[in-house]
């Protein structure tokens, strides 16, 4: 496979898993085509026609050659300048990196990455929750999480590849639908009375069962183990990021008979007020859920023969028989 075909198939995983359904995401990407259209001149030339074919405005085709050929690539969690030098190390220890392949966002995908959190809307609406009420209540969370983005040194891992001439993607929501899709059908077969029943069972999943022995796993922040679970939404797993305001999803969440809520991680404002409400919260545990995304990206890359090497905390589990 080459780079591109790489960066596509996550794309296409990503949209298959998607909360929205493909029919949503079809219309999404027409709506920029119609978009752009209507733009002028000026506002044409500085509009990103990547909308047309890719609806995660933070998962990118970072740097490289879009026709070099892969045979191994590094893939982490988070990649920073060390590990585009790592990857440039182990080309001198004999493995040569022909891409990186990163989770959380750089360059231009984290300057965006308050774009793709209108997923949540749709997360929420599958669990009862008006689209109405929860856009309302995630445009708080969007500007700020914008805010808090703005001032970040967006491109310094991206340049660093580009000196080195190591080609670098990455891959965050498609991932992390992929985790989302995966959790909610495990959690479908399941009947739980009580958190702790919950929570054991998400330890059975192999990335969870690691990140435990790594004491990163599965934990109750909100509730106890042997609260009521009643209705479960998971929905922390995918939209970008919470932000400043989150917490006053819980009073919403609370009125449309959601018990437990699980997610990868949430801010202190999120335990108080969820408690206030009795909500329970589940951190499935951040590094773990993502790790479990990747999984499902990069196992379809192993079944084409590429040699994954994971790095930057990244759990590598293949499900490959």
């Amino acid at each position: 496979m080459t780079t591109q075909e790489i960066f596509n198939l996550g794309i296409l995983i990503g949209i298959k898993n998607d909360p929205r359904g493909e029919k949503e995401i079809a219309r999404i990407l027409e709506d920029a085509k119609e978009e752009f259209k209507e733009l002028s001149k000026k506002k044409q030339a500085e509009y990103d026609q990547e909308k047309f074919v890719n609806p995660y405005s933070d998962s990118r085709f970072l740097t490289g050659d879009p026709n070099r050929k892969v045979k191994r690539v590094l893939a982490g969690i988070d990649i920073g300048t060390e590990e585009v030098v790592l990857a440039k190390e182990l080309e001198r220890a004999g493995k040569k990196i022909d891409l990186i392949i990163a989770h959380h966002p750089e360059g231009k995908a984290l300057a965006d990455l308050h774009e793709v959190m209108d997923i949540q809307t749709a997360v929420l609406a599958r669990a009862g929750v008006p689209e109405n009420i929860g856009e309302g209540v995630l445009k708080d969370q969007l500007n700020y999480v914008w805010r808090r983005l703005s001032p970040a040194n967006h491109f310094k891992a991206v340049m660093a590849a580009e000196l080195l001439k190591i080609p670098f993607i990455n891959l965050h929501t498609p991932a992390d639908n992929s985790v989302w899709n995966f959790v909610e059908k495990y959690l479908e077969k399941k009947n739980f009375r009580m958190v702790g029943e919950l929570v054991e069972s998400l330890k059975e999943i192999p990335e969870y069962e690691l990140a435990t022995k790594l004491h990163s796993g599965p934990v109750i922040f909100a509730g106890g183990e042997k609260s009521r679970v009643g209705k479960i939404v998971v929905s922390g797993m995918t939209g970008g990021t919470s932000g400043k305001g989150s917490e006053k999803m819980f009073e919403r969440l609370s009125h449309y008979g959601i018990g437990t809520e699980i997610a990868m991680h949430v801010g202190e404002e999120d335990v108080a007020e969820a408690a206030k409400h009795y909500i329970n919260i589940v951190i499935a545990g951040h590094i773990a859920s993502d790790s479990l995304g990747m999984n499902l990206i990069m196992d379809e890359l192993e079944k084409q023969g590429i040699e994954i090497i994971p790095c930057s905390g990244y759990i590598r589990h293949s499900r490959i028989k």
